[in-house]
């Protein structure tokens, strides 16, 4: 664990607002240590800034750091920012641990494990398997795989593929392929693949409002609606009554990354009691 990383867990000890005995650690049995996959854009890893308190971490779920080729990644405690690799560097608050917390609501007794992966501002393609990202996701996925067992995948993204109609028009046969390569290569035919719906915002902004631009956005919406009429064992997640981080109204704000977590989780739960 890191120096920053250590302080922060110090921090959060002599405040009270973490109990020791709430610092778990890696369970030993891979049936109670429940781990999830994020990827996507900055929707997934986060595009609105951190708050006082955002940094502490949330009792009974772990989060793998990222760990270069070569190196081995390690688990920490789980807290904001899950994905420190944004092309601008910042740290974000996303939907990741607020779809943990529900998910724990739903299954105590149990640790989460999340894998981010997210890294904004990329399209499909640039996401996809024989991209870097990929492998770091699969990498990264093999590696948490060997403590805890693999419950699913969170995936929110499609943004930058409304920038130009040839994206657009490729993007459902992209998506199906990667939801595809993922089981694949981690050895789960039946892989929960849940997605979650552009903004109903995006597209109202001042640079995303062309109407060539406003079709490519609601054809990805479309496509994102279908994926579980098209593909077995797929959810969605609705972007309903989320509002804007900023006047690009492109990321949601605060308190919809949480609803949106929520809403995974949601969605989650109905799948695995109708398999």
């Amino acid at each position: 664990m890191r120096a920053k990383e250590v302080f922060i867990l110090a921090a959060a000890l002599a405040t009270g607002v973490l109990e020791a005995e709430d610092l778990v650690n890696v369970p030993s049995s891979k049936k109670s240590f429940h781990l999830f996959l994020l990827m996507g854009q900055s929707n997934m890893s986060g595009g609105v800034g951190l708050a006082a308190g955002d940094t502490q971490p949330v009792p009974h779920v772990l989060k793998m750091r990222f760990a270069k080729e070569g190196e081995e990644p390690e688990w920490i405690p789980g807290a904001h920012p899950l994905h420190p690799r944004r092309p601008n560097k910042k740290n974000r608050f996303g939907p990741g641990l607020s779809f943990a917390k529900a998910y724990l609501d739903d299954n105590p007794g149990v640790v989460v494990g999340l894998v981010p992966m997210a890294w904004g501002g990329r399209s499909i393609e640039q996401l996809g398997k024989g991209s870097g990202i990929y492998s770091d996701a699969i990498r990264h996925a093999k590696a948490a795989m060997q403590a805890g067992a693999l419950k699913g995948v969170l995936w929110h993204q499609g943004e930058s593929d409304t920038v130009e109609q040839t994206r657009t028009d490729a993007y459902e046969k992209r998506l199906h392929r990667l939801i595809e390569d993922v089981r694949k290569d981690l050895g789960s035919p039946q892989l929960p693949f849940i997605v979650g719906n552009l903004a109903e915002f995006y597209g109202t902004g001042k640079d995303h409002k062309a109407p060539d631009r406003v079709a490519r956005i609601a054809r990805i919406k479309e496509i994102l609606r279908s994926l579980p009429g098209k593909v077995a064992h797929t959810g969605f997640v609705e972007s309903t009554g989320c509002s804007p981080a900023a006047q690009a109204k492109v990321h949601f704000d605060r308190k919809s990354c949480v609803l949106m977590g929520k809403r995974y989780a949601k969605v989650y739960a109905a799948m695995s009691a109708n398999p």
